[in-house]
């Protein structure tokens, strides 16, 4: 038994993956960066 999936759903899903993948770095790389302000500031506030 094949699957004949049509090629607009594959590439629906590939979007959406793709769309996934793209908040996921954006929401890691906000906390990192967000992380790294915080220990920066209180490094300068520690350095007083």
């Amino acid at each position: 038994m094949q699957d004949n999936k049509p090629p607009a759903w594959s590439s629906q899903k590939s979007i959406l993956i793709a769309a996934i993948i793209a908040l996921a770095v954006l929401f890691g790389g906000y906390q990192i960066g967000k992380d790294m302000a915080l220990r920066d500031n209180a490094r300068q506030a520690a350095g007083r």
